[in-house]
Parts: C-alpha cells; sequence; structure tokens
C-alpha cells in the first residue's frame, strides 16, 4: 500500500508543483499533549480488531456456499473497503503517538487525502446499493432473483468504484495546485483536504468548495436514494398489516440502518463542525474524524455478524468443521 501510495503521489506533485510553492512536506499536529504506550495501544487494538473483523467476515462469506448472494456480494464489498480505509492514515497516526514522527512528505499526503476521501464516498455509494437491495427484496420479493443478479452486482460494483475515482480525484491535484504560506502545521492526524487547504495562502480555496459540493450533493443524493428507498419499504410494511412481513424487514434492514445512521452521523458531524462550529475544541473535531475512519469499520462487521443470523449460522458451521478436522488439510 505505500508504495502504492508514493507512485500515486509522485503523480500528482508531478503533475501540479508547477503551478504551487515549493512544499516538500508537512507537519501532522494530531493531539500534541497525547501521547505514550496506552493511547497507542488503544489505537493498536482498534487497528487489529478491525482487520481481524472484517477479514474474517470476508472469509467467511467467501467460503461458506450458502451465502454466495448478491446481498452478501454486496456486504462482501463494504467489508473490503472497510479493510482499505483503516490502513490509510492508521499506521501514519501510531508513529505519531509512539515515536512522534509527525513529518509526512507532501507526495504522502496527497496520496493519502485522495485514499481517504475515495473509500468514504466508496462507503456512501455501497450502503446506497445495499438499500436497493434491501428495497427489491421486501417490497418485491418475487422479482428479487430475476432484478438483483451478479449482473447486477457487477454493474454496481463499476458504479461504486467509477463514479467515486471520477470525483475524487480532482481533489489532491486541486489541493497540490495550491500555494502554500509558511505554515506546514497540520491541525489534524491526517491529511484531510480541509486541514490542509487551511494552510494556503487563500481563502475559500478551490479544493474546499469542491470538497463541500462533493459531499452535499453526492452525499446527500446518496442519503435521499437510501430514506426513500426506506420509505418505500415502510410503506410496504404497513400495507400488508403482517406481522411476518414487518419482523422479514427488521431481520433484513435493522443492522443496516444502524451502520447508515453511524456512519452519516459521523461523517456529516465531523465535517459540519470543520466549517461552521468555529467554538468547537480542536480535539474533538479530530476525535469525531478519527470515529469515521476507524470507529465505523470495527462496527461494521461486529453488527452484521451479531444481528443476521445466516452469517452466525456460517460461522458456526465453518468452526464446527474446523473442530471435527482439526489437522485436515
Amino acid at each position: 500500500m505505500d508504495g502504492f501510495l508514493a507512485l500515486f503521489g509522485n503523480e500528482i506533485w508531478s503533475t501540479s508543483r508547477g503551478n504551487s510553492s515549493q512544499v516538500t512536506e508537512f507537519l501532522l499536529i494530531c493531539f500534541p499533549d497525547v501521547r505514550g504506550w496506552y493511547w497507542s495501544f488503544i489505537l493498536m487494538w482498534c487497528l487489529v480488531m478491525t482487520l481481524v473483523c472484517n477479514t474474517v467476515l470476508l472469509i467467511v462469506i467467501c467460503v461458506e456456499p450458502r451465502l454466495h448472494h448478491p446481498m452478501y456480494y454486496f456486504l462482501a464489498i463494504l467489508t473490503f473497503i472497510d479493510i482499505l480505509q483503516c490502513t490509510v492514515a492508521t499506521p501514519k497516526i501510531l508513529s505519531i503517538l509512539i515515536s512522534d514522527m509527525k513529518t509526512i512528505t507532501a507526495t504522502a499526503c496527497f496520496s493519502q487525502m485522495f485514499f481517504i476521501h475515495l473509500w468514504s464516498s466508496m462507503e456512501s455509494s455501497t450502503f446506497l446499493v445495499m438499500a436497493y437491495d434491501r428495497y427489491v427484496a421486501i417490497c418485491y420479493p418475487l422479482h428479487y432473483v430475476s432484478v438483483v443478479t451478479d449482473k447486477l452486482v457487477l454493474k454496481a460494483f463499476m458504479f461504486i468504484l467509477g463514479r467515486n475515482v471520477a470525483l475524487i480525484l480532482p481533489l489532491p491535484f486541486m489541493s497540490a495546485n495550491l500555494n502554500y504560506c509558511s505554515s506546514r502545521q497540520i491541525l489534524h492526524c491526517f491529511c484531510e483536504n480541509m486541514s490542509v487547504e487551511k494552510l494556503a495562502c487563500g481563502k475559500n480555496t478551490p479544493g474546499t468548495i469542491y470538497s463541500l459540493v462533493i459531499f452535499i450533493v453526492v452525499g446527500g443524493s446518496d442519503l435521499l436514494f437510501i430514506g426513500l428507498s426506506y420509505a418505500a419499504i415502510l410503506r410496504s410494511v404497513v400495507r400488508a398489516r403482517s406481522y411476518k412481513v414487518a419482523f422479514k424487514a427488521f431481520r433484513i434492514c435493522s443492522s443496516h440502518l444502524i451502520l447508515i445512521c453511524f456512519f452519516y452521523a459521523t461523517i456529516g458531524t465531523a465535517v459540519a463542525s470543520s466549517q461552521t462550529l468555529r467554538g468547537i475544541p480542536r480535539h474533538m473535531y479530530v476525535l469525531l474524524a478519527l470515529l469515521q475512519q476507524l470507529v465505523t469499520p470495527l462496527f461494521n462487521p461486529i453488527i452484521y455478524g451479531v444481528m443476521t443470523r445466516e452469517i452466525r449460522d456460517a460461522t458456526r458451521r465453518i468452526l464446527t468443521k474446523a473442530k471435527v478436522h482439526p489437522g485436515r488439510r
């Protein structure tokens, strides 16, 4: 991942540095008063648990034939995005807390900026296609097999990847093309574009405006269509007047709804606090951003593992086979 980030960042920097000041590195201030093994251990534990839980869930979906259905393919995409998301900034944050290595090169900074925003926007898009999957499953159960096919999953994945790469790619180029003043201190734990562009000489930088537009238009449209999907689901459940239908809807949608609420609440609060709530302490804004980057990917597999019966049963069957055949290769 680091090598890929360096290659990507070199391309951004070599393309944009001709019109910008010769800044070569930044300083990530993060939490200036927090350092030591205790906080490093907590962050490391969160990272390890996030990687383990998501990897286990991904393995269960891949190994268990009964989970080879579009609903779980979408969950596998979300899980894979979570694995990538939690490894972009966390290693650097650990190096800051453990050894006070606050310096980050411009190449690594702009690369980190791209991937942080890319994985977050891809997660939002994945929640959208998962909402559509649940809409079809509950409102049109007889047509589900013919509508939500493997081909649709592939198209959905291409939509998730293509739309967000196209929309996020201009962001690091805009930031790299700015003229930066004397300060190199980023008041954050990672290279989030709004924090980086506050160091630029001018106000209302194009990257900041562009990122807000992307958040409002793309994130807003995703949330709008998710809301419309669940409004249609609620209407279908009310019309059915059946306890069985209501229980099925709750079983299918509950984990998805919990994660959507947590995801949009954390990212929305983080963006709002950086732009409008000027009186909020800086460390609170940084904590909100860290929640979205690390805690959300940790909650996703836990919530789905606990609340989805099929995943619990599949995990139990795999563990049972492993106990019955401990030495089998």
